[in-house]
């Protein structure tokens, strides 16, 4: 459900002093101090620009409970576990009422035995849609002027929202680190709320505003709402077939002639570039409108076929057919 999150608490002045006295330290050497202290846990003391002073606390939640599966049900254990950590430190646990969540990252982890096939899916990602919900598909970074792809991740952000999908086995092996058992085989999807997102949410006029509350983000309906609004929305449902499979599947389906043409045009322009291509041609002028283009996305989707197909050149080993990793996601 989740893996990290982000939250800080607003501190006392007279207690930052009593701090550094205490434990003999600068403020800015508080997160050295304690490092390794708290399983998962990393934490720094920030004098604000407005004057205020405040514990920031970055808190990997599965090494924190040690157990990589996450839910609802533990963010009673969770939040027990931080006001310790306070009470350890301050004597008391009384901040924690008060805290504020900047960031948090939900994750749902696929086990993929094989790796060619976590690969290949990766590589149909690239033709998701280059935009949705102000969020821009990146597929590389520039790293000193030169543009490096990607070769683990697809990922949509924007300011306040990031959409994620990446080999997380490759990724941990790629930085030399240590692949934990709940780590192998894994693709892993993400949906990171950030501070504005948060802060946005909590300042709705209207009775869908949020807290910026650890438990609030922790309850099992929020994550599955994220996940359908700014992952599911992009990630479309439907196994992924090679083209022949596809016609197979049109031709025993109860469509007309007419719609299983449209479909396998629709689905030669998406294999072309991308699943925008069937809207706008090179000159970025309409094709169809938005409404034809959801209409054969749902039809595709009644018979089970997702609008990226699988190349037939790709790899001798590529499998005709592929299941949706996102198939068995517990929808709200």
């Amino acid at each position: 459900m989740i893996h990290t999150f982000k939250m800080f608490f607003e501190l006392n002045y007279q207690e930052v002093q009593d701090l550094q006295e205490k434990f003999n330290i600068k403020y800015t050497e508080f997160n050295e101090h304690f490092a390794g202290s708290y399983a998962g846990v990393t934490m720094s003391i920030i004098l604000c620009k407005d004057g205020k002073w405040r514990l920031y606390m970055v808190v990997d939640a599965i090494e924190l409970l040690g157990k990589p599966d996450i839910n609802e049900a533990d963010c009673g254990s969770i939040e027990t576990e931080l006001k310790y950590i306070l009470s350890d430190i301050f004597g008391h646990s009384a901040y924690y009422r008060n805290h504020v969540l900047l960031r948090i990252d939900y994750r749902y982890d696929v086990i993929i035995k094989n790796k060619n096939d976590r690969q290949l899916l990766l590589t149909l990602y690239k033709k998701l849609t280059k935009s949705h919900r102000f969020q821009k598909k990146y597929l590389g970074k520039l790293k000193d002027g030169v543009y490096v792809p990607y070769k683990t991740t697809v990922y949509h952000a924007s300011k306040s929202v990031e959409s994620i999908v990446y080999d997380k086995e490759r990724e941990r092996t790629a930085k030399g680190m240590r692949v934990k058992d709940y780590e192998k085989d894994v693709l892993r999807f993400e949906v990171h709320l950030k501070r504005d997102h948060l802060y946005y949410s909590e300042n709705k006029k209207d009775n869908c505003s949020r807290k910026r509350k650890l438990a609030e983000y922790m309850k099992k309906e929020v994550y599955q709402e994220y996940f359908q609004k700014y992952l599911l929305h992009i990630y479309y449902p439907g196994s992924f077939c090679k083209i022949d499979e596809a016609r197979k599947r049109l031709r025993q389906s109860t469509l007309t002639n007419t719609n299983k043409l449209k479909l396998i045009d629709f689905l030669k322009q998406v294999s072309s570039h991308s699943v925008d291509t069937p809207l706008f041609n090179k000159d970025k002028k309409k094709r169809i409108s938005k409404g034809t283009y959801n209409r054969r996305l749902a039809m595709l989707k009644e018979i089970d076929i997702n609008p990226i197909l699988i190349p037939k050149n790709y790899s001798p080993k590529a499998p005709s057919i592929l299941k949706n990793p996102l198939d068995d996601f517990p929808h709200c």
